[in-house]
């Protein structure tokens, strides 16, 4: 029966061999996971006027009320306009 990569071990002759522990490989695994998921935008806009929305726009979300932008906001609709790929 064959082992699958969860079920490998290593003994400690095998990981002096290589150098690396297995709880070292899952250290950097997960470090890499973590950098793909840092954020690459760091500006704010705290005004809707300041986003370059089209004026029918801006009136519009004067007209429902609203004064400024939520923080979700100021961080995602700069970059939607400029085209990037935006999670939030």
């Amino acid at each position: 029966m064959e082992k699958t990569d969860k079920e490998e071990t290593k003994t400690p002759a095998e990981e002096q061999e290589t150098g690396i522990t297995d709880e070292e490989k899952k250290a950097k695994e997960e470090e890499e996971e973590n950098e793909y998921l840092k954020p690459n935008w760091d500006e704010s806009v705290y005004r809707f006027d300041d986003m370059g929305l089209k004026e029918e726009v801006l009136r519009g979300i004067y007209g429902y009320g609203f004064s400024k932008p939520s923080p979700i906001q100021q961080k995602g609709i700069l970059p939607v306009i400029q085209g990037h790929d935006t999670i939030a």
